[in-house]
């Protein structure tokens, strides 16, 4: 199989699994969505802001040249 057409079969195969998805018909739908993606996350609290700064901003000063 080429790569094309390894491509178009995965985009076929990804967008009919995406029509299959139901909309949310009620609020128990909702968060039954929501319970699953807190689920997928782990036990760990998400991190504060400042501390998302931080590493965002250590990350950007390890790739400097200093020039």
């Amino acid at each position: 199989m080429t790569l094309s057409a390894w491509l178009r079969a995965a985009a076929h195969e990804r967008l009919k699994a995406q029509q299959s998805l139901e909309p949310f018909s009620s609020q128990a739908d909702l968060d039954d969505f929501f319970s699953a993606c807190d689920g997928l996350e782990g036990d760990k609290p998400e991190p504060d802001w400042e501390q998302h700064l931080d590493a965002i901003s250590r990350s950007r000063s390890a790739g400097e040249s200093g020039t």
